[in-house]
């Protein structure tokens, strides 16, 4: 306790210190996308025509979908595992339950909190250190830019894409090249990284990221965890391809997976719990890209949004459940990790813990 109390007196001096966006305004922000979003998505729902395609799901369809989903969790957490070998081999069990804790709390957090969660949770209950576990995530969420970027490069020679959606696409795909660009001169050439760290003000803070991507950089495990992505994008697809089946919706591979790249990037700013509005709306914009009727449209969004958000939410509440902790002890830790986090790019305390209390 002495060393979660001197941790926690550490944060609060820091946060102070350090704050200078009120820790409102990214709340805020999501909540006003997701206001808008969710304004814009009902205007004129169809709620009659809701109920009378919920009675005709094909339920067959719906749990493979689910299926597809849920599976789509444990192949991250895989390539997670995989990723981390080089500097400690974590349990995939641990990593499936840090992973669905991360899914929950993004479920009932804003700005999605669950990323440094799960990176925390992991943290404690392994021997990975905090700023390895994060930047362990970041090169994941690094790689899945790629793969969507890919993605789009396949379909855009299949489908028509929408003026918006190219722009937008290559803006992406443009900053996600850079920044491979930058992880890959890092991985050559460490020593010019850490000259131009060293000598560059702004950049200082950097210097442990950089020792962690170094601990990382294990060809090998960075080319099977970057091959196993395949299988992760390959089970969303399906995922989503079965929930519109389930209601009659027979799109081809192409259109789901451009169902897909629209929804990734439409949620890709950080929101509302659950992405909820931003999730909805995007999926409607590519639906009726797709030359779906608006009310049509709207629908398979909800039901996409509900069938494959839910059992996210009751595979969190099972991984919290097994290890241990309770909901409260979730939300009390999400500004805590962050800020724990913070402090150990400042200075590395292995046994420098948050104080996460058992159940």
């Amino acid at each position: 306790m002495w060393v979660s109390d001197r941790v926690e007196q550490s944060i609060q001096h820091s946060s102070a210190r350090g704050r200078k966006i009120p820790r409102w305004a990214l709340p805020a922000f999501g909540y006003a996308i997701a206001a808008a979003s969710l304004v814009w998505v009902f205007a004129r729902f169809p709620f009659a025509q809701l109920g009378e395609h919920l009675r005709t799901l094909s339920w067959g369809w719906v749990g493979l979908a689910i299926a597809f989903e849920l599976g789509t969790y444990f192949i991250d957490a895989w390539r997670w595992s995989v990723l981390l070998r080089p500097v400690g081999r974590p349990p995939f069990g641990c990593c499936v339950q840090a992973v669905f804790v991360g899914l929950l709390a993004n479920d009932v957090l804003p700005a999605r909190t669950g990323e440094i969660i799960r990176c925390f949770l992991l943290s404690y209950k392994t021997k990975i250190h905090l700023p390895l576990a994060l930047t362990s995530d970041l090169i994941l969420r690094i790689m899945d830019g790629i793969w969507v970027v890919a993605i789009y490069l396949v379909i855009a020679f299949q489908i028509p894409m929408p003026g918006l959606v190219s722009r937008t696409m290559w803006g992406f795909g443009i900053v996600m090249l850079l920044i491979s660009a930058v992880l890959l001169y890092v991985l050559f050439h460490r020593q010019h990284a850490h000259h131009f760290v060293n000598n560059t003000s702004w950049a200082a803070r950097f210097v442990q990221v950089l020792e962690e991507i170094h601990n990382l950089g294990h060809w090998r495990e960075l080319g099977i965890a970057m091959a196993i992505g395949a299988a992760y994008w390959a089970l969303q697809l399906l995922a989503v391809w079965a929930i519109c089946r389930s209601d009659l919706f027979y799109f081809g591979g192409s259109q789901v997976a451009f169902l897909i790249v629209v929804r990734t990037i439409g949620t890709l700013i950080p929101n509302a719990p659950a992405n909820m509005g931003a999730y909805q709306a995007s999926a409607v914009y590519a639906l009726e890209r797709l030359f779906t009727e608006p009310a049509e449209a709207k629908i398979l969004a909800e039901i996409m949004f509900g069938f494959l958000t839910l059992p996210l939410v009751v595979g969190g509440v099972i991984a919290i459940a097994s290890a241990g902790f309770n909901l409260s002890d979730l939300r009390r830790h999400a500004h805590h990790a962050h800020m724990t986090s913070r402090l150990h790019l400042k200075r590395r305390h292995p046994e420098d813990r948050s104080g996460l209390q058992r159940r």
